[in-house]
């Protein structure tokens, strides 16, 4: 049997069969031999529904055999790093983890890996989380916005207007892209540049394509030949939003 998995930074497990194909949508942070472990508890289900040529979706996250897996405080390396990030004593700026300390004064600033805030700001976790939101918001409309300059002048198109603020579920909304204008998750700082440029891309190709249709891929496959692996890998960040 065919196995796929794609790797989600959101808490879900979830099977699904099609055509044969068992495919697996997992957290990052699950390790494989806990995988393992939930498709081996799941056999009854995939082998019903390995040859009946229906597509069938198994949520393990709701499956009460599966429920202590995904729930479960992860306790690898990486999952103690992302305790570190919820907790507001290491972030990532540029795709890069850096750690968070009290430093001296009243600002923020970043000195080589590690993200100094006051000392005030430093005492509880939402005042820490605070800081580090408001000096990426800082950081995004100087370095972002340049970027987002240069990929404009390459294509010689530029947005009327560029914003930075919590769009929750989405790096950046072009609701109104006829107007040219752009609102980018202020998170965006936080991705590598290759990850950055995708999402600008991205952004830009629904100045001409409002719709997710053939030219608006044609569109951003000139513009990044390798979009579509930049889009799987964009996944991996999405954990930053939920901070």
């Amino acid at each position: 049997m065919k196995v796929v998995v794609t790797r989600t930074a959101r808490r879900v497990v979830r099977l699904q069969m099609e055509n044969g194909v068992l495919k697996v949508v997992a957290n990052w942070l699950l390790s494989e031999k806990k995988l393992r472990r939930i498709i081996a508890e799941n056999i009854e289900w995939i082998n019903a529904h390995r040859s009946d040529g229906k597509a069938a979706e198994q949520h393990c996250d709701s499956a009460p055999k599966q429920s202590s897996f995904v729930k479960e405080p992860p306790v690898s390396k990486e999952g103690s790093i992302i305790g570190e990030i919820y907790d507001g004593r290491k972030t990532v700026i540029f795709g890069e983890l850096v750690t968070v300390r009290a430093g001296v004064g009243a600002k923020t600033y970043l000195d080589e890996d590690t993200l100094y805030v006051s000392s005030k700001c430093y005492e509880s976790r939402e005042s820490r989380l605070r800081a580090i939101k408001a000096y990426l918001k800082k950081i995004a409309a100087t370095y972002v916005s340049n970027e987002i300059a240069n990929f404009g002048s390459d294509i010689s198109l530029c947005p009327s207007k560029i914003e930075f603020r919590d769009n929750g579920d989405f790096w950046v909304k072009c609701s109104l892209a006829a107007q040219r204008v752009l609102c980018f998750d202020f998170r965006i700082v936080q991705l590598p540049q290759k990850l950055r440029r995708y999402v600008i891309a991205h952004a830009f190709a629904h100045f001409s394509h409002p719709l997710h249709d053939d030219d608006f891929w044609n569109f951003l496959s000139n513009s990044l030949p390798h979009y579509r692996d930049y889009a799987k890998e964009l996944e991996s960040y999405r954990v930053l939003k939920d901070i």
